[in-house]
């Protein structure tokens, strides 16, 4: 038997969900329901195309539906199943990414802009696999970011420097003591030294995740550039707001003292925000799904 439901607003997305815990909220392994529509809005507010996406098109259907049976689940818009770049159904493993990824499309105006919908984007490269990638593949490319990860380079000028130990500190403390490691901060331009029994901690620790969440860190690794804030949003310590204002903390500083270029710091503080709350969904969606099946055993 399929279950189909009309989708009419971000907040009907997301009640869904809600009430099958029955206290309002689940625990996902870095995800707070509460904040859970607060990142899809902020998901969807404006990027550039980073995924496997065609051109924009004009609206053509009218309702978007969501079917289900066995697990596996499938956009409909009207009659029409979705379908991805290279023309497979797209088929999605678990309810609340399936009605967030139709919200993107039930929210769409006159006409269809890709590069806003980064749950459909992202759920595309999965299935599609355009680059013909494996899980360790997409793992090894993520870690590729560790060695100049954002919280590792830090200035020579008295003042950010210590703003950025301020700020950035605290965080990579909690790593260090999560994956028993020393990571620390590397002046210049080299990049720092990362043992390899704690690259390979990290990489057991992105192994864990299947495939879909596994680009998901990807996603939210390319955005900030940095695996650091990342994990370290994924598993709550930190909020996407939090962590996106961390990864620019030297433009920030900038900002502050000279000003900003009229609308253009904006939009790209939006653009960041906005694809590493993408990132931090489509995590939280597909470990919530794996927890719940090992549970249900």
């Amino acid at each position: 038997m399929f279950n189909r439901r009309v989708l009419s607003s971000h907040r009907d997305v997301f009640d869904v969900e809600v009430k099958r815990g029955g206290d309002g909220s689940h625990t996902m392994r870095g995800l707070w329901w509460p904040v859970a529509h607060q990142l899809l809005k902020q998901a969807a507010t404006v990027t550039l195309p980073r995924r496997f996406l065609p051109e924009a098109r004009r609206r053509f259907y009218k309702n978007v539906t969501v079917a289900g049976n066995g697990g596996i689940y499938e956009v409909n818009l009207d009659l029409h199943k979705l379908k991805t770049p290279k023309g497979h159904t797209l088929q999605i493993p678990n309810y609340g990414l399936a009605l967030a990824v139709a919200q993107e499309w039930a929210v769409t105006k006159d006409k269809i802009v890709p590069s806003l919908m980064h749950l459909t984007g992202l759920s595309y490269t999965v299935i599609d696999n355009p680059n013909h990638e494996t899980k360790w593949d997409t793992v090894h490319k993520t870690l590729e970011y560790l060695d100049t990860d954002t919280l590792l380079f830090r200035e020579d000028g008295e003042e950010l420097n210590t703003l950025q130990a301020k700020e950035w500190d605290p965080i990579l403390e909690w790593f260090n003591k999560k994956f028993d490691a020393n990571i620390k901060p590397c002046p210049g331009l080299f990049g720092a030294d990362i043992p390899d029994p704690v690259r390979e901690t990290i990489r057991r620790y992105l192994l864990s995740y299947d495939v879909w969440a596994v680009n998901g860190f990807l996603y939210g690794v390319e955005a900030l550039k940095s695996v650091i804030l990342t994990i370290a949003a994924a598993e709550r310590k930190i909020t996407a707001e939090k962590a996106s204002f961390l990864s620019r903390l030297e433009l920030e500083y900038q900002t502050s003292r000279w000003g900003s270029v009229e609308w253009a710091h904006d939009l790209d503080k939006q653009e960041v925000l906005a694809r590493f709350s993408a990132a931090l969904l489509f995590i939280h969606f597909n470990t919530w799904q794996a927890t719940t099946k090992h549970k249900s055993k």
